[in-house]
């Protein structure tokens, strides 16, 4: 026996050996010699298998030997059966009777073929974890089989078809069981829409997980009780047009991750215009959509955790449309029934626009009251950096209350784990492909639920250490503050918090040339008047946008490296780290792809790059990949077949935008610093103090060596692409022009004392009254003069705000007339460590709730069982 060893047995013996096993495979050696081929037990080994009994006799057996193909995770065996007639079968039907020997029958009269238990949950199990398909799988099973299986010399039936009804099936009934629908009077008919979803623990489920009166908590903590969702479209997950096409409906349509797809489709059909420019949308004959049916996915998740939402899935058609995202949304949030609702979206600053029209076009029993529940919208952190400064800062999560630390780009990384199941579902029938889908999702959800215990354990960890952290920072800076400007910075927060369409206090408001924002802007709107006069566009994706992409991964690129600069890493920099990291690869996959258009130069020298990489090294860590930007090319790459069109000049008008937004940025955060190191100079003392004082200042001196960084860069690849005389305005920037009097670290206390003491024995020795102190200071050295950066574009214009009152000798020698009340950057910087203190008090009370929601939901979910 193959599967019982490699030991020698006679015939009589192997057989009685194998009553109770008849999925094993017998080799027979005849005379001596070897016979290679596997003795099947319906043909050459005389074994029937006795159902009921478990393999051993039965007294009055049907009359009846049959023959069956039993699919198994060894191999795919023949063999003979007999049913059982006595009465230790209690009257059990044939179905029984192959289900009570763990046997899945591929139909329900007269079967030939039947897979084990183990064999269906083998490749379930492999199909969610490893996204094999059916296919590979049986094929894997004929080769173990018989490794000549399909060439000719030996026959093995082919029971694919069979097989892949049984898995469907199998996986269908596994949701079902787990769900508990099994045991409804009414029978699984009585489902209800994504009642077979496995649901999220930690998000609020009222009646399930949360207190009974969660309604009359302190409005305080109302947020406690928020549902922070994010919602997204993922063009992975596409589904051809079939030739011939057959009916294929889901097994349960509706009942788990996708929406209903009667009713889906029925809304839909109210969009399609009778127009011919709009022909194309039910044709579906465009350039990027050409042969498909389904050009995507719309999903909603829970933000915090990850888990998709039940009828939070639908198909699109034709793009991220409104029509299908608001279906989507207002079907995952069917059973929603709180107060506060949080949306984050990457286009939520458009899609929040006329959302209360479009509600009302939406299905009744979809329709949510707006006037009655707290909504909210937020771009995903690494999506904001994407839109413009203010846009980002207007919908930024980070000033969004009651939220937390949540970064709205859960669904991204739910997608790059469902993206593995897109090259099998991308052929199959509507129906499979729903249910292979949602089998892959609850997969994920269960497996999520399950991690939940440690990760929030780790998250909390985290985040205590960071609060203390935060909480320490804002007391410094605001105390530095006085009490009527933090009076009335608190009321401009407040109006903000009211009404976000309003001033934001969180941005600066001071310009220094046009912005990188406003460039990308100009340069889109260039390429769209260029596409007017016939000019097509080389890719659906435009060359601002691919630069921008690039830009972006350059600015985690240093971030990255910002982090990792910091002698101390705490858990959370760590934590930072890791998902720079992860989204700077996945997001370079896509660049890359788009290198091979815009710029084919940057693929020869990645071939050249790789081909001179040792074999035997590993590959360089995300943050020291080189991107190859147009301005990293060589000079003669840089226009003809290197870079198509004006590519390169389009990254210099980029360049440019970028040096003017980091000279602003550094300008305002050292007049924060100068204020800052005036404070500590003149009123704090000690050793506890003023390291506490350092420790904020350090944090600016981060930022500012990370924008100076950004500086640089940009005026390397402007010089790259332009030349050194282009732009004189932007010199270089030095270590020194960043420097600021009184900026080492001391104590001011004793400074002073050793001050008076020194000038009192100076003065008895001269006897005099004129001594000056003495002091070794590091300001003292300093050469004389003002850096370039206070006297570059946009830093000396009436409009600027931010300047401080300050008798330094840098501001003396010019005359400069700085404006105590405005104190715009300290402003700036003192809502934003509020904001950043507030979110993560937040995050460690939403952690520990979290943490209670799970045990409530379990112990509901025993309850119900």
């Amino acid at each position: 026996c193959r599967d019982c060893g490699v030991f020698l047995q006679c015939k009589n013996c192997c057989l009685d050996r194998h009553t109770l096993t008849p999925l094993h495979f017998l080799e027979a050696r005849m005379n001596g010699t070897d016979s290679f081929g596997l003795a099947r037990r319906s043909r050459t080994s005389g074994l029937i298998y006795q159902l009921g009994h478990e393999g051993r006799r039965c007294k009055f057996p049907q009359p009846f030997v049959r023959s069956l193909t039993v699919i198994d995770t060894n191999g795919v065996h023949e063999i003979k059966y007999q049913f059982c007639a006595c009465s230790r079968s209690d009257n059990a039907t044939n179905l029984k009777q192959f289900l009570r020997n763990t046997w899945y029958p591929a139909s329900f009269t007269d079967p030939d073929t039947c897979a084990t238990f183990k064999a269906l949950d083998t490749f379930r199990l492999l199909n969610v974890v490893a996204n094999v398909n059916a296919r590979d799988f049986v094929t894997t099973l004929e080769r173990l089989t018989d490794a000549t299986a399909k060439t000719g010399l030996r026959w093995i039936p082919d029971r694919y078809k069979a097989f892949l009804m049984m898995t469907r099936q199998w996986a269908f009934l596994q949701r079902l069981r787990r769900a508990a629908r099994c045991h409804d009077p009414r029978g699984i008919v009585a489902t209800k829409c994504g009642e077979c979803m496995v649901n999220c623990w930690s998000c609020p489920f009222h009646g399930r997980n949360t207190p009974s009166d969660w309604q009359s908590v302190d409005p305080k903590y109302r947020y406690l009780f928020r549902l922070i969702l994010a919602m997204d479209a993922n063009f992975k997950m596409k589904n051809r047009i079939r030739a011939r096409e057959h009916d294929d409906p889901s097994l349960g349509p509706g009942w788990g991750a996708f929406v209903e797809p009667k009713e889906y489709q029925k809304h839909l059909r109210k969009y399609i215009s009778t127009c011919i420019a709009f022909a194309a949308l039910t044709q579906k004959e465009t350039r990027n959509t050409a042969g498909q049916r389904i050009s995507g996915v719309g999903g909603v998740v829970c933000a915090r955790h990850e888990c998709m939402r039940p009828n939070g899935l639908g198909d699109l058609q034709k793009g991220e449309r409104y029509a299908n995202m608001d279906y989507i949304l207002m079907s995952a949030l069917a059973d929603f029934d709180g107060k506060e609702l949080t949306i984050s979206y990457d286009i939520a600053c458009q899609w929040k626009k006329n959302l209360a029209v479009r509600m009302s076009q939406l299905p009744e029993y979809l329709q949510l009251d707006l006037d009655a529940i707290d909504l909210d919208t937020g771009l995903p952190v690494w999506h904001a950096l994407a839109h413009e400064e203010l846009c980002a800062t207007l919908n930024s999560l980070n000033y969004i209350p009651g939220v937390g630390r949540s970064d709205g780009e859960g669904i991204e990384r739910l997608w790059a784990w469902l993206n593995g199941c897109s090259y099998q579902t991308k052929e199959m029938g509507l129906g499979n492909r729903a249910d292979t889908v949602e089998d892959k999702l609850d997969a994920h959800n269960f497996l999520k639920n399950i991690g939940q215990a440690d990760a929030l354990r780790r998250k909390l960890i985290v985040a205590l250490a960071e609060r203390a952290r935060q909480v320490e920072a804002f007391k410094e800076i605001n105390k530095s503050i006085p009490a009527e400007k933090r009076a009335e910075w608190q009321k401009k927060i407040d109006a903000f918090t009211e009404d976000r369409n309003g001033p934001t206090p969180y941005t600066y408001t001071n310009r220094g040339g046009p912005t990188e924002a406003e460039i990308r802007a100009s340069l889109k709107k260039r390429e769209q008047e260029e596409a007017k006069t016939g000019q097509a566009p080389l890719h659906a994706t435009s060359a601002t946008a691919f630069l921008s992409a690039g830009l972006q991964l350059e600015e985690t690129q240093r971030r990255i490296k910002a982090q990792l600069a910091v002698p101390n890493l705490t858990a959370d920099r760590e934590s930072k780290i890791h998902e720079y990291r992860i989204a700077f690869m996945v997001k370079l996959r896509s660049f890359r792809e788009l290198q091979v258009v815009y710029t084919p130069g940057a693929v020869r020298m990645l071939k050249a790059e790789e081909a001179k990489r040792e074999a035997d090294l590993p590959a360089p860590s995300p943050e020291h990949i080189r991107l190859w930007l147009p301005s990293e090319l060589p000079e003669h790459e840089q226009s003809g077949s290197g870079c198509q069109r004006n590519v390169a000049a389009m990254e210099a008008e980029l360049r440019q935008g970028q040096c003017s937004n980091a000279l602003v940025v550094m300008r305002n955060l050292l007049h924060c610093k100068r204020y800052l190191i005036t404070f500590r100079n003149d009123n704090l003392g000690g050793q506890k103090k003023t390291t506490r004082a350092h420790t904020i200042l350090a944090q600016l001196g981060e930022r500012v060596d990370v924008d100076a960084h950004k500086y640089r860069d940009a005026r390397v690849a402007l010089t790259r692409l332009k030349g050194r005389d282009y732009a004189p305005e932007l010199k270089e920037l030095k270590a020194g022009d960043l420097t600021l009097e009184g900026e080492e670290e001391r104590d001011p206390g004793e400074a002073a004392r050793s001050d008076r003491e020194a000038v009192k024995r100076l003065g008895r020795i001269s006897g005099g009254t004129h001594a000056q102190p003495l002091r070794n200071d590091a300001s003292a050295k300093k050469p004389p003069g003002v850096s370039w950066i206070w006297m570059a574009p946009g830093a000396l214009d009436g409009g600027e705000e931010g300047l401080h009152e300050c008798t330094c000798l840098c501001c003396s020698r010019v005359g400069i007339l700085l404006i105590a009340e405005n104190y715009a950057a300290l402003r700036v910087e003192w809502s934003r460590a509020k904001a950043r203190k507030k979110r993560w008090e937040e995050e460690v009370e939403l952690l520990r709730e979290e943490m209670r929601r799970i045990l409530r939901y379990l112990q509901w979910e025993q309850d119900r069982w």
